[in-house]
């Protein structure tokens, strides 16, 4: 009874001596353009040169606001788990702008009249 189960599994295994026959082609696609412009506060630059290898502008001026502290372990997060190529100097750079940029857009939200 045991060696019919053998039987199968060896001729699987026999199959299994020759690599799969793999080609890669290149290819490209072209992103849209971003209509957004990052806004010119202090940190634009840090931000600029380490976040938007990843990230659109868009994307980082849609947001919710957060705290400081939230904006720091989002960093931390992209660096460690992520692994972001960010440099660790910019790293209060870029939360500073952050926190200014969102602070900005709720100023100018709570002026707009509805």
């Amino acid at each position: 009874m045991r060696g019919r189960f053998w039987l199968p599994a060896l001729l699987l295994l026999g199959a299994c001596d020759t690599a799969p026959k793999v080609v890669f082609e290149d290819a490209s696609i072209t992103l849209p353009d971003d209509p957004n412009d990052l806004p010119e506060a202090p940190g634009r630059e840090a931000v600029l040169e380490n976040c938007t290898a990843c990230h659109s502008p868009s994307t980082m001026l849609q947001q919710p606001r957060v705290p400081r502290e939230k904006w720091e372990a989002t960093v931390k997060k992209m660096i460690e788990l992520y692994k972001a190529p960010v440099d660790p100097k910019a790293v209060p750079q870029i939360v500073d702008y952050m926190v200014e940029v969102q602070a900005r857009q709720s100023d100018v939200s709570r002026e707009t009249p509805k």
